[in-house]
């Protein structure tokens, strides 16, 4: 009974050393959830679209996890491709045209740019905080409509080669300059060689580094 009666103190003594960094984590939780509320569609004022950055793959995830907190948000995809599995072409999923890159749309605040920032899977804000890059609309709007009429075989570039410098002529990162320090080749049609369908683009944004992988139909040779 005595040794029952010493853990069950223990517990307690333990129990109650543990409670600060509980209520800590509590009140944590709950500023990051009112922050990241802040970002959500009904919040008054003019909403505008901006760049946020995720960790690799998971853009998807990060944009189900804002949808979820009425947050407005574009992932922009393309066609994945086919590949022969099982001696079958079968169709892959589509693909982020910008891996790593997804658009929100909100009321810029410092509040929702915090909440976006603390959000899992999401590992900073184009431009920073205190100067995030802004997307008009009618860039996006073209953006969307090259989306749409993308074809893998109409992007064949041989013009473009690494070490060059481009400029983003479409898309999120339009007027941004910078240069090509990887070529992406595919194969757009079964049985024919890889042909060129995207750049890694080496850029700066604000005091912040970028490292893109664009379709080469988004850019234009210099």
């Amino acid at each position: 009974m005595t040794m029952q009666r010493k853990i069950i103190l223990s517990d307690r003594v333990d129990l109650m050393r543990a409670l600060p960094a509980l209520e800590k984590a509590a009140n944590l939780r709950q500023m990051k959830a009112s922050m990241l509320s802040m970002a959500g569609a009904n919040q008054k004022g003019t909403p505008f679209w901006f760049v946020v950055q995720t960790a690799e793959r998971r853009e998807k995830s990060v944009e189900e996890r804002l949808a979820k907190e009425n947050i407005r948000c574009f992932l922009p995809l393309i066609d994945g491709g086919k590949a022969v599995r099982r001696h079958r072409v079968v169709k892959l999923l589509d693909r982020p045209a910008l891996p790593g890159y997804l658009l929100v749309n909100l009321v810029p605040s410092a509040a929702a740019f915090c909440g976006l920032r603390r959000v899992d899977g999401v590992t900073g804000i184009v431009g920073g905080l205190e100067n995030p890059h802004r997307v008009a609309d009618e860039d996006l709007n073209r953006f969307k409509i090259k989306l749409g009429t993308w074809d893998a075989k109409a992007v064949h570039a041989e013009a473009f080669h690494v070490g060059d410098w481009v400029r983003f002529d479409e898309g999120p990162f339009i007027g941004f300059s910078g240069r090509i320090g990887k070529i992406h080749t595919a194969y757009a049609v079964r049985g024919m060689p890889k042909i060129a369908i995207a750049g890694t683009v080496e850029l700066t944004i604000g005091e912040q580094r970028h490292v893109i992988k664009a379709p080469l139909a988004l850019l234009v040779k210099l």
